[in-house]
C-alpha cells in the first residue's frame, strides 16, 4: 500500500513538476509559481530555482527571496540559485532603498559576494547594479569616500553603454544614462567633492569618450568638472573660456557662478563682477549663490565699497545661519579681517536690501532694450522680439516676467540680453531675457 501512494505522489509531483516548467517557459508566471508551490521543497534545486524565478517575475518579491534563501542553504554553489537570491534581495531590499542603512548595505555585500562571479556583468546579474545604487545612496550623503569604496569594487570597462528605458512624467518613453555613465557621474563628483583635482580631470576627459551618448546633461557635467580641475590646478584663464562655453548652451546660476570664481583666481575683477551678478540675478535659492555673494564682497573690497563688502558678508553668515550651516573658513577670515559685525537682522532682510543693488548694477551692466513681440511658437514656450532698432531675438517664455499680462504679439515690452545657444545650428546666440511690459 506504502509503495502505490509513494508511486502516486512521485507522479503527481512529476506532473506537477512538467506543467510548471511549461508555464514558466511560456511566461504565466503566476500559474507556474502556483504549480511550483505544490512540490517545493522536494530537495531538487531546479525546482527551487524555478519555484523562486516565477515568484520574482509575478511581483511576489518577499516570498521569492523565502525561497531562494531556502535554495541557497540546499545548494549555495549552484550558480542560477545564486542570482535568483541576489535579485531577490535587490527587490527586496536595494531596489527601494532612499537611505543607507544597516540593512541596505548587509544586503549589497551579500548580493556582491552572491553575484560576483564570471556573469558579473551579464546582464541577468544583480551584481553592477546594486553597487551604482548604494554608491549614489552614499553620494546623497556627501560621504564621498564610501562612494569610491563602492565603485572600486566595478571594472568600468564591463559595464553597458547601452541606454537604459524609462517615462518621463507624461508617460512618454525616454532614454537613461547608462551603467557606464552612471559609473563615471558618480566617480567623477565625489572626486571633485574631494578636491582630487587631477584624477577629477583625467576620469572626467575619459568619461566625455568612453560612455557614448550622455544623459541628463552629463556632457555639461563632465565639462564643467574638466574646467574646475583645469582651474583648481593652475589653469584658471582656460578655465574661463571653458565655462564661458558651456554658459552659453545651459543658463545657469552654478555656471555663471564658476566663472566668477576663476576669473578671481585669473586676477580679472570685471568679469568676476559681471558673471556673479548674473548667478545673484538668476531665479535660484540664495543658499545655491553664497559664493558668488562672496565674490561680489571681494570685488567691492577691492572697489573701496567697504559697506557693501560688509553687507554681503553678513548675508553670506545670516543665510548660513538660517539654513544651519557652519561659517567656511574663508568666510570666518574675511568678517575677522574686515571687522564684519554681527547683525539682528535676518536673512530675508538682508537679501531683499541686496537684491535692490544687485538689479541696479545688473541694469548698468546690461542696458535694456526696446521692442514688440512679433511671433509666438505654436507651443506658447517661446517667441521672438524685435527690438526698435530692427534686430531679432528669441525668448524662452521662462524670461517673461510679467505675472499680470500675458505673452500676446504686439506687446511692447523692454528687455535684457543674454548669450544663449542655437541647438539646432549649434552656435552661439544673443536671446531676449528679463522681459516686462514698457510702460507707457
Amino acid at each position: 500500500m506504502s509503495t502505490s501512494i509513494n508511486q502516486s505522489g512521485q507522479q503527481t509531483s512529476q506532473g506537477s513538476r512538467a506543467r510548471a516548467d511549461e508555464l514558466r517557459k511560456n511566461n504565466q508566471f503566476e500559474e507556474a509559481a502556483a504549480e511550483y508551490a505544490l512540490i517545493w521543497p522536494d530537495a531538487d534545486k531546479w525546482t527551487g530555482w524555478g519555484y523562486a524565478h516565477c515568484l520574482r517575475k509575478a511581483g511576489q518579491s518577499e516570498k521569492a527571496l523565502a525561497v531562494a534563501r531556502d535554495l541557497y542553504q540546499l545548494d549555495p554553489e549552484f550558480r542560477l540559485g545564486r542570482s535568483v537570491y541576489a535579485w531577490a534581495l535587490y527587490d527586496t531590499v536595494i531596489r527601494g532603498a532612499e537611505s543607507i542603512d544597516e540593512n541596505a548595505l548587509k544586503s549589497a555585500e551579500l548580493i556582491v559576494s552572491l553575484a560576483n562571479g564570471a556573469d558579473a556583468y551579464s546582464a541577468t546579474s544583480a551584481y553592477p547594479i546594486t553597487v551604482l545604487h548604494i554608491a549614489k545612496l552614499w553620494s546623497q550623503k556627501q560621504r564621498d569616500v564610501q562612494v569610491l569604496e563602492w565603485l572600486k569594487k566595478l571594472d568600468p570597462t564591463q559595464l553597458a553603454t547601452d541606454p537604459g528605458k524609462g517615462t518621463d512624467e507624461r508617460g512618454r518613453d525616454r532614454e537613461l544614462a547608462s551603467r557606464r555613465e552612471r559609473y563615471y557621474s558618480l566617480l567623477t563628483h565625489a572626486l571633485e567633492r574631494l578636491g582630487r583635482w587631477q584624477e577629477c580631470f583625467d576620469i572626467s576627459s575619459k568619461a566625455m569618450s568612453d560612455c557614448g551618448a550622455l544623459h541628463h546633461d552629463n556632457d555639461v557635467w563632465f565639462a564643467r568638472r574638466i574646467a574646475l580641475a583645469k582651474q583648481k590646478l593652475g589653469r584658471p584663464k582656460e578655465a574661463i573660456e571653458d565655462l564661458q562655453r558651456l554658459a552659453e548652451r545651459k543658463q545657469s546660476s552654478f555656471l555663471h557662478s564658476d566663472i566668477a570664481s576663476a576669473a578671481w583666481d585669473a586676477g580679472d575683477d570685471e568679469t568676476t563682477f559681471k558673471h556673479a551678478l548674473h548667478a545673484l540675478v538668476a531665479p535660484q535659492d540664495i543658499g545655491f549663490k553664497l559664493e558668488a555673494v562672496r565674490l561680489i564682497a571681494e570685488v567691492l573690497w577691492q572697489r573701496g565699497e567697504r559697506d557693501h563688502a560688509r553687507r554681503h558678508v553678513q548675508l553670506c553668515i545670516s543665510v548660513r545661519a538660517t539654513k544651519g550651516w557652519n561659517a567656511s573658513s574663508d568666510l570666518s577670515a574675511l568678517a575677522a579681517n574686515w571687522q564684519v559685525a554681527t547683525t539682528d537682522d535676518a536673512a530675508n532682510i538682508v537679501q531683499r536690501e541686496l537684491e535692490l543693488l544687485w538689479k541696479r548694477w545688473f541694469d548698468d551692466l546690461m542696458p535694456r532694450k526696446i521692442g514688440s513681440v512679433t511671433k509666438l511658437l505654436p507651443n506658447g514656450h517661446a517667441g521672438f522680439i524685435q527690438s526698435n532698432d530692427h534686430e531679432d531675438f528669441y525668448f524662452d517664455a521662462r524670461d517673461w516676467k510679467e505675472r499680470r499680462s500675458a505673452m500676446v504679439e504686439g506687446a511692447q515690452v523692454t528687455f535684457a540680453t543674454r548669450q544663449g545657444f542655437d541647438r539646432k545650428r549649434q552656435r552661439p546666440t544673443t536671446v531676449a531675457c528679463d522681459i516686462r511690459i514698457a510702460l507707457a
